[in-house]
């Protein structure tokens, strides 16, 4: 009897576990963070979100629009797959089981040579995440990147918090010798919501 009722637990156990796992966590849909909002970086930059144009996908922050509120839409990939990009993550994604977002393009590099690139981006859980700026619960989206035909990679990791949709740590680990001055590591270092403070400046 007793070997009956563990058996029956254990089933119980394994079907109860099967929708989770296939789920792969809660969907997530990103909106622009409120206006008024701020993110202070560890690097001493900040973060402002301001109004902005209703587009998917895209935050008016600082006066320049960003993708994900973090991307700038100057970079050349927006050009490329800026429109697949944000209709995907503007209508919910389920991180772990997303289908990656992948595209080429071609552009100038920064000796004005013509180079092929290559991008996939896709979206995991991040976990519980703390920070100076507090704990948050995150999903994680993961941008890799690579220049075809030669060593230069590079993958970056920008966690969000769920409940406001701000950037609250990024990473880069670049796969080659040569590293992107421009990207960074940092996390956040605090969080704010004064509207009308941040509608002064």
């Amino acid at each position: 009897m007793m070997r009956l009722s563990l058996m029956a637990a254990a089933a119980t156990l394994a079907l109860g576990a099967a929708p989770a796992a296939a789920q792969g966590g809660e969907a997530w849909q990103f909106r622009c963070p409120a206006p008024g909002t701020a993110v202070e970086q560890s690097t001493g930059a900040t973060l402002r979100y301001r109004p902005g144009p209703e587009r998917p996908g895209i935050c008016n922050v600082g006066g320049q629009q960003r993708f994900l509120g973090y991307w700038s839409m100057r970079e050349g990939f927006y050009q490329a797959g800026g429109t697949q990009l944000a209709a995907t993550f503007g209508q919910g994604v389920a991180p772990g089981t997303m289908q990656p977002v992948i595209f080429d393009y071609f552009g100038l590099n920064r000796y004005s040579i013509s180079s092929h690139y290559q991008e996939r981006w896709r979206a995991e859980e991040g976990g519980s995440l703390t920070t100076p700026a507090g704990t948050f619960d995150t999903v994680k989206v993961i941008r890799d990147f690579n220049v075809i035909g030669v060593t230069f990679r590079y993958t970056q990791t920008v966690w969000f918090d769920r409940a406001t949709n701000v950037p609250v740590q990024a990473r880069i680990e670049h796969l080659n010798p040569v590293q992107a001055a421009s990207l960074v590591n940092w996390v956040a270092t605090d969080v704010t919501r004064n509207v009308q403070v941040l509608a002064q400046r």
